[in-house]
C-alpha cells in the first residue's frame, strides 16, 4: 500500500513558467552561428517536483539556435539578435526531460532580452556616443558640420563591438513555455548519492541555536567611510580563510583590484567602451570601523553588471571555528554622481536573490556543507544603501559552511573552440563609420536631442519621488534596531 501510494501522489508533471539556471559548456556568438545550431549546456540549480529532484545540478541541457542577426558591416543592421530555444535535459535515469524554455536573462551581460531574443547592443549607445548626440549636436540641424569632430571620430579607437558572443561559463536564467512531463524517477535507495545543496538542509536543535546566538551578535549594516548605513549583512561564511578564497576562485569569482591610477583608467575604458573588467575596483566599506578583508566579484562583458560581495572576519564570543560576514548586492548600472562626486553602482533591489546567487554558485562548485537560513526579525525589509537605492529583503541571513571543492569542470562540448571568429581591424574600421553615420543621421540632431533630453528629464523627476516613497516605507517598516557588537581583534 505504501509503495502503491508513493506511485499514485508522485510528481508526474511540472507547469509552464519553471525558472532554470542554466550554464553554457560550449560558446555560442552571432559571429557563426546559424538557425538549427546546437546550444549546449549544464544545470546548476536542482529542478525539483515536489521534493523530487526531475533534473538534477550538473545534468546537461540541449537547445537550438532559432535565429540569429548579424550586424556584420552595419549596412543593413545596426544591431545584433540572438534566439536560443532549450529543448531536453538529461535527467540522469536514461530517459530524457522534454521540454521548452526561452531565454530571460544572460547573467551579468550588457545585452537585454526581450521576449526571448537577446537584443545586442547598439556601438553608438555609449557613454561617449550620448554626449556627442546631447551635446555637441544639440544646436545645429547639420550632423555634419564640424570637421573637427569628423576627424575625432574617423580615428577615435573605443567603439564597441556590436556582435553578441558568450564564452564558456556563461550563466543564463531560462522560462519554460510548455508542461514537462517527469519521468520515472528512482527512489532514494535507487539513486546515486547527490550532491546538491538544499537550504532546507536539517541541522540538529544544538547547532540551530549556536547558528541563532552567532546571527543575533551581528550588525545588520556596514559603513562607508562617512559613517552613511550602506549595504546589509546577509550572508555568513564558516570555514578558514583559505577554504573562503579557493571556494569563491572555484566557482568564478575574482578579486577585486585595489583602487589606483592604472586601474582607474581600466574602469574609464570599459565604461567608454561597453565592456566587462573581471577585477574591477569596489568601494571601501566598514564593519564596526575595519575594511573588508576581502573583495570579490563576478562579471562578464559589461561595467555597468556585476555580482559583488565583500568579507570581512568576524571572532564570535564563543571559541570555535573561523567566521566570515558578508555583505552581498548586484550592480545594475553606473551612472556619474554629482552629489558624490564620481561615478556610482545602482543596485538591485532584491538583494535575496543575489544571495541566493552565491549559495547556487557556491553549491555548483562543490563547496558547500549545509545552508542554513536564520532569520532577523529586527531587520527592516524595506531600506536603502548609502546612495539610496532601495533594498527589499526578508532579513535572514545565510550561513554557508564550507567544505573542500569536489565539483569537476564543466564537460565542455566538441564545438567548445573556434566559435569565436573577430574580425580583422580592416574590418572593424569601416563598420565603425557606417555605423557612427548611421547614429549621426538619425539622433545627432536636434530633433532626437530634444525627445532625448525630455525622456532623461522625465526619469530624472520620477526617481526622486520613489526614493520618497521607499523611505516612507523604510520609516513605516523599520523595527528596533540590532545594536553592533565590537569585533576582538584577530
Amino acid at each position: 500500500m505504501v509503495c502503491a501510494a508513493r506511485v499514485a501522489f508522485a510528481c508526474d508533471q511540472l507547469p509552464a513558467g519553471q525558472t532554470l539556471w542554466v550554464r553554457l559548456t560550449a560558446p555560442v556568438s552571432t559571429y557563426t552561428a546559424k538557425a538549427g545550431d546546437q546550444v549546449h549546456a549544464v544545470v546548476t540549480r536542482d529542478l525539483v517536483c515536489e521534493n523530487e529532484v526531475v533534473l538534477p545540478m550538473g545534468s546537461g541541457v540541449d537547445g537550438v539556435v532559432r535565429s540569429k542577426r548579424k550586424v556584420g558591416l552595419g549596412i543593413r543592421h545596426e544591431t545584433a539578435a540572438l534566439e536560443l530555444e532549450f529543448e531536453r535535459g538529461d535527467s540522469g535515469s536514461g530517459v530524457p526531460v522534454e521540454f521548452t524554455a526561452r531565454v530571460e536573462e544572460v547573467e551579468n551581460a550588457r545585452e537585454l532580452v526581450r521576449k526571448g531574443v537577446i537584443q545586442g547592443i547598439r556601438s553608438s549607445d555609449t557613454f561617449q556616443g550620448r554626449i556627442n548626440s546631447r551635446l555637441i549636436h544639440l544646436p545645429t540641424w547639420n550632423p555634419y558640420s564640424d570637421p573637427v569632430l569628423i576627424a575625432y571620430k574617423a580615428v577615435f579607437p573605443i567603439f564597441p563591438e556590436p556582435e553578441i558572443y558568450y564564452p564558456v561559463g556563461t550563466d543564463i536564467r531560462l522560462r519554460t513555455t510548455s508542461e514537462i512531463s517527469v519521468p520515472p524517477i528512482a527512489t532514494s535507495s535507487e539513486r546515486e548519492p547527490s550532491a546538491v545543496v538544499r537550504e532546507s538542509s536539517p541541522v540538529v536543535k544544538e547547532e540551530s541555536e549556536r547558528l541563532e546566538r552567532l546571527v543575533s551578535g551581528l550588525p545588520s549594516r556596514v559603513s562607508t567611510s562617512k559613517n552613511v548605513d550602506a549595504d546589509l549583512i546577509n550572508v555568513v561564511f564558516l570555514g578558514p580563510e583559505d577554504a573562503v578564497r579557493s571556494a569563491f576562485r572555484a566557482a568564478g569569482w575574482d578579486d577585486a583590484d585595489p583602487v589606483s591610477r592604472h586601474t582607474a583608467m581600466k574602469s574609464l575604458y570599459a565604461l567608454l567602451n561597453n565592456s566587462g573588467y573581471a577585477r574591477q575596483p569596489m568601494m571601501t566599506f566598514y564593519l564596526n570601523g575595519r575594511p573588508q578583508d576581502m573583495s570579490l566579484q563576478k562579471s562578464l562583458n559589461s561595467y555597468d553588471r556585476r555580482d559583488h560581495l565583500r568579507i570581512w572576519k568576524w571572532v564570535p564570543a564563543e571559541s570555535g571555528e573561523a567566521v566570515w560576514v558578508s555583505s552581498s548586492t548586484r550592480d545594475t548600472g553606473a551612472a556619474l554622481a554629482l552629489k558624490h562626486m564620481s561615478f556610482v553602482h545602482h543596485i538591485a533591489p532584491a538583494i535575496d536573490e543575489e544571495r541566493a546567487m552565491i549559495i547556487r554558485d557556491l553549491g555548483f562548485a562543490g563547496c558547500v556543507r549545509s545552508v542554513s537560513s536564520v532569520p532577523r526579525p529586527d531587520v527592516p525589509t524595506e531600506t536603502h544603501n548609502a546612495v539610496g537605492d532601495p533594498m527589499h529583503t526578508d532579513g535572514s541571513v545565510a550561513v554557508v559552511r564550507l567544505q573542500p571543492c569536489t565539483a569537476t569542470e564543466l564537460p565542455l562540448s566538441s564545438k567548445a573552440s573556434g566559435s569565436y571568429r573577430p574580425s580583422n581591424h580592416v574590418f572593424r574600421f569601416f563598420r565603425r563609420q557606417i555605423l557612427t553615420f548611421r547614429n549621426d543621421i538619425v539622433r545627432a540632431n536636434v530633433i532626437y536631442g530634444v525627445y532625448d533630453v525630455g525622456r532623461m528629464t522625465v526619469t530624472a523627476l520620477r526617481r526622486p519621488a520613489v526614493q520618497r516613497q521607499g523611505l516612507l516605507a523604510e520609516r513605516a517598516n523599520a523595527g528596533p534596531s540590532t545594536k553592533p557588537i565590537a569585533i576582538e581583534p584577530r
